[in-house]
C-alpha cells in the first residue's frame, strides 16, 4: 500500500468505516485492504441494506461503503434510509454496473460517491478519508425512485 500518497484526514485521527455488501468474500476482502491503513478504522459490516440501516444507526459510522444490489433492501434505498438515521455518516456507494443510470441515483440518493468494484485500493482509501472533510451531498430525487433489477 502506498500510504505515502494518500492525504490524511485533517482534524480526525481516524475515519470510521461500515462495509456492506452480500458478497461474502468481497466484504471480507474491503474490510482486510482497509484495515491495512491506519487512518481507517472498520467498525463492522453488514449484509443487507437492512442490516447496513440498523448498524448504521447503532455505530454511526463516518462512512459507509454501501453495494448497490442487496437482497431485502437495495443501497440506494438504504443509502436514503442512513442518511436519515445517522445524519453524520456519508455514504460511498461501490457497484460492479458501470451504468450512469445507478451512479445517478445513488448520487440523488444522497451518496457521496459512486466507485465502481474495480476501482484501485489506493483510490478507494482516497475516497474515504475525502468525504468526511466536504459538505455532504443533498438528494436530488424523491425518495420512492428505484434502481431497475
Amino acid at each position: 500500500m502506498r500510504r505515502e500518497f494518500i492525504n490524511a484526514v485533517p482534524d480526525r485521527d481516524v475515519v470510521r468505516v461500515l462495509v456492506v455488501d452480500d458478497h461474502a468474500l468481497f466484504a471480507e476482502a474491503l474490510m482486510l485492504t482497509l484495515g491495512i491503513d491506519d487512518r481507517i478504522e472498520v467498525v463492522g459490516s453488514a449484509s443487507s441494506g437492512i442490516e447496513a440501516v440498523s448498524l448504521a444507526e447503532a455505530l454511526r459510522p463516518d462512512v459507509v461503503l454501501m453495494d448497490v444490489h442487496m437482497p431485502s433492501m437495495d443501497g440506494i434505498e438504504a443509502t436514503r434510509r442512513v442518511r436519515n438515521v445517522s445524519p453524520g455518516s456519508r455514504v460511498v456507494m461501490v457497484t460492479a454496473a458501470r451504468s450512469p443510470e445507478v451512479a445517478y441515483h445513488a448520487l440523488a440518493a444522497g451518496a457521496e460517491r459512486c466507485l465502481t468494484k474495480d476501482t484501485p485500493a489506493v483510490s478507494l482509501i482516497d475516497a474515504i478519508l475525502d468525504v468526511p472533510r466536504r459538505p455532504p451531498v443533498a438528494r436530488l430525487v424523491p425518495s420512492e425512485a428505484r434502481i431497475a433489477g
